[in-house]
């Protein structure tokens, strides 16, 4: 058995073992994080030769809608390189792979450029109502991502199914735009805000949320004021009050103080002349 090992890796393609030994090393590793950055650099090292292998081996895991951890290095090792996507791009094509499979690989070929193969296959399961509804939603915002003009059209589908759907989905969808932005989905989420078909707290959760701007993009967008006002300090105002009215008034007892001074002083006058 050790004589059939051996003349099996005697066998095998040089590029095939370097992606077998960093994926090892990857795999041993303790912190994920670096070692992904160093399996990234070690299979783009390997320059175009190990382009296909990396395609076929990408294309293989993602068909099954599971990727490993090795996945982004794998897609950062293909990126500028179209020639070799011809692995992934016949795996989405193919019959026998799942939904969540096409979902994968299309994720992974927009990433490397490729905006057109997959649209046809996910503009399909964005229709499909039998399809899962986290399937649909993930294909409308890849297909949004791609600037696919049949995206919007897909919304709108969504919103239109949800007064006959179960709560839970309509949440789901809702919840969904959400996450997006832009003025036709803030106009379909004002129109599930204003379906009385759909249940109050549905109605609720697709109200516009208040934002904090000084100029909301959407009008109905109430600007909340995001500095609270601090009340003065207890006294302050009586204080400030008391102060005044001490340093601007006169009062009765200056006026006969002042009046008192001058009487003495037209008194003593007339003494001194009538002496003189």
């Amino acid at each position: 058995m050790s004589g059939i090992l051996w003349l099996l890796l005697l066998l095998q393609d040089p590029v095939e073992q370097q992606i077998d030994e960093s994926l090892r090393r990857f795999e041993a590793a303790d912190e994920v994080g670096e070692a992904l950055t160093l399996l990234s650099s070690q299979l783009t090292a390997l320059g175009a030769r190990a382009a296909d292998p990396l395609a076929r081996r990408l294309a293989a895991e993602l068909r099954d809608g599971v990727a490993s951890a090795a996945a982004p290095a794998f897609v950062d090792a293909l990126a500028g390189r179209p020639d070799a996507l011809a692995p992934l791009q016949a795996a989405f094509r193919d019959a026998t792979t799942s939904a969540a499979g096409r979902l994968s690989l299309a994720e992974a070929l927009l990433q490397l450029e490729d905006a057109l193969s997959w649209r046809g296959g996910l503009l399909a399961i964005a229709g499909d109502g039998k399809a899962s509804l986290p399937d649909r939603l993930r294909s409308v915002r890849l297909l949004l991502q791609a600037e696919d003009p049949g995206a919007p059209g897909l919304l709108r589908s969504l919103v239109a199914e949800l007064p006959a759907a179960p709560e839970a989905r309509q949440r789901e969808v809702v919840d969904f735009l959400l996450s997006l932005d832009g003025p036709a989905v803030r106009e379909l989420l004002r129109s599930i805000a204003e379906d009385r078909r759909l249940p109050a707290a549905v109605r609720a959760s697709a109200r516009p949320r208040p934002s904090a701007r000084a100029t909301p993009e959407d009008p109905a967008e109430r600007v909340i004021d995001a500095s609270p006002r601090r009340a003065p300090p207890p006294g302050a105002g009586a204080v400030k009050k008391r102060e005044t009215a001490e340093e601007t008034s006169i009062t009765l007892p200056t006026i006969l103080a002042g009046g008192g001074t001058l009487v003495l002083l037209a008194l003593l006058a007339a003494e001194v002349l009538r002496k003189g």
